[in-house]
């Protein structure tokens, strides 16, 4: 049965302990997932992420029974997905947490699958087989900066494809994300040494404005 992917929101619902879409390589750590995945699952995988320029497939990132789709801009991947929708395409499963595909999706009698749902029938239960695990095989699944660096090389991943923002799930889309996920803003430290906010200049003789006030 082929896999109907949508990359970004899958992402963003938190399913992953180490991708995050404020990961700058997060679509080549899914992919290398899914990859790995692919290995034991018979059908095909299709992945569609968000914005890219340029937009459409890229063979260089996927491969191995794992299609990469990028929606070319302003396109969202919802509209490439809706169109993989409407095609009925036989056996097909939707894995997104976007309530509105996946009413567009029961509409057209495609089955559906949320992203907690999708990870837990791809990871094995078995806690003996997680135990002897070889690196490379399905429960070995924590990348490295170095892995995904390396896996990036291999297969061509270039810079050359830009891209013009991500969508963080939609609110109240059913995302499986914790409330807070994602990179905050470090707080900037004083330059005096001092443990509190920088204090204030003095307003210097003359009515000029200091350059904190501008």
């Amino acid at each position: 049965m082929p896999l109907l992917i949508d990359g970004h929101n899958l992402i963003g619902a938190g399913v992953f302990a180490d991708i995050d879409l404020a990961d700058e390589d997060d679509e080549a750590r899914l992919v290398a997932r899914l990859r790995v995945w692919k290995s034991r699952y018979r059908g095909k995988i299709t992945v569609v992420f968000d914005r890219g320029i340029p937009g459409g497939r890229d063979p260089r990132l996927g491969g191995a029974g794992v299609e990469v789709i990028f929606a070319a801009h302003p396109a969202e991947a919802d509209d490439l997905i809706r169109r993989r929708i409407h095609r009925r395409t036989p056996g097909l499963i939707l894995v997104s947490n976007d309530e509105a595909l996946l009413r567009e999706a029961a509409a057209y009698g495609v089955e559906t699958w949320r992203g907690q749902e999708f990870v837990e029938r791809f990871t094995p239960k078995n806690p003996k087989l997680e135990a002897e695990a070889e690196p490379g095989t399905e429960p070995d699944l924590q990348l490295s900066e170095q892995e995904v660096a390396e896996w990036l090389a291999l297969f061509g991943k270039s810079k050359t494809r830009r891209r013009t923002g991500k969508r963080r799930p939609k609110s109240g889309a059913g995302s499986d994300a914790p409330a807070g996920r994602g990179r905050q803003a470090k707080a900037r430290k004083p330059k005096d040494g001092s443990s509190g906010g920088r204090a204030p200049k003095k307003r210097k003789p003359g009515g000029g404005q200091s350059r904190d006030a501008q």
